[in-house]
């Protein structure tokens, strides 16, 4: 059974040198077209609107035969957000094969354009902050939505521990875990879409779970969207999607966390230290597919997992739900059953 981590949406905090933001405007204004071109990419504006002496927007292309889209920038000089700036990530750069690369063992490897704006950073003079926010999704072929609703289902087999606290009476309404059942006007969809958050919303502290059929979404959108996705997860067409939405504070959390796991990964003493770690440390996921799928562990069991009320209570993650088949989860509700009729 395969399974994918990638990153899907991306967004990253940048501190802009003195006076970038005065001359990027005045080049602007001085450029014939609507675009800055520099060694290897270049900067589109679209239209005049997008630059003003509060906020610049711009989008940006490699450079190639035909250009790459790699993401949009928001330039600001506003009192809100002084020297920092905002860059985006296209979505479908992070899907697209940008080359192949060896690996340690003798195999080649596809990789996409993730490391191409960083380096577009360095060249801009733009300082790393933070990751502001990013979506891990972990694509899989397995039936995950509905064995998810089976272990909601089943609270003789299964502890559900929703938002890190054990739900106790299986009564009560689940605060914090939702379906969503899209639907025609003669036809309901087979499978729901799955949320898990937290009820209180603070800001950058975002923190959610969503489960979804990516083949029917896929199968509704544009065609290129369809090929790139299952081309560049190998997959045919039964993919449904478990995706982790986290924002800075989060994110933050898991880093501090996962430090402990590899001290000297991401080696960090001071303030300027632990930013130039949080850089590193968001290259490696982007570049380490081990790394986010252990994010994507961390957070989504602190949103939902189970337990298998077995001798040894048996912790199970909505991954470990994915992999292991629905017989055997049968198999233990009908030895329960058998053992409950003979007392």
């Amino acid at each position: 059974m395969k399974t994918i981590f990638n990153l899907d949406k991306v967004k990253v905090c940048l501190l802009q040198p003195e006076n970038f933001y005065d001359r990027l405007y005045n080049q602007y204004h001085e450029s014939p077209s609507k675009i800055i071109q520099y060694n290897g990419f270049y900067l589109d504006f679209g239209q005049d609107e997008n630059v003003n002496d509060k906020d610049i927007t711009a989008k940006l292309f490699l450079i190639d035969k035909p250009p790459v889209e790699l993401g949009s920038f928001v330039f600001n000089k506003s009192q809100k957000y002084g020297s920092k700036c905002f860059f985006s990530f296209d979505t479908k750069s992070l899907y697209q094969v940008a080359g192949y690369a060896p690996t340690q063992k003798k195999k080649v490897k596809k990789y996409n354009y993730f490391n191409y704006p960083i380096q577009v950073f360095s060249d801009l003079g733009l300082i790393f902050n933070n990751i502001t926010y990013l979506e891990i999704a972990c694509d899989t072929e397995a039936s995950v939505i509905r064995k998810i609703q089976y272990a909601v289902s089943q609270p003789d087999i299964f502890d559900m521990v929703l938002l890190w606290k054990k739900v106790r009476n299986p009564e009560e309404i689940l605060e914090g875990f939702y379906e969503f059942y899209q639907r025609s006007r003669i036809r309901k969809a087979p499978r729901p879409t799955l949320y898990i958050h937290s009820t209180k919303m603070e800001a950058g502290n975002k923190n959610e779970l969503k489960c979804y059929d990516k083949a029917r979404e896929l199968a509704q959108s544009r065609e290129d969207k369809a090929v790139l996705t299952k081309v560049w997860n190998e997959m045919g067409d039964r993919i449904q999607r478990l995706e982790i939405a986290v924002e800075n504070k989060q994110i933050k959390r898991f880093f501090s966390e996962i430090s402990k796991v590899y001290p000297n990964r991401w080696i960090y003493s001071s303030k300027e230290d632990y930013n130039e770690a949080i850089e590193h440390f968001f290259f490696d996921l982007g570049m380490d597919e081990k790394l986010r799928a252990e994010m994507f562990l961390y957070f989504s069991n602190h949103l939902l997992h189970f337990k298998l009320r077995d001798n040894k209570k048996t912790q199970l993650s909505v991954l470990d739900l994915a992999i292991n088949p629905m017989s055997l989860f049968k198999s233990i509700a009908e030895k329960k059953k058998n053992r409950g009729k003979r007392q």
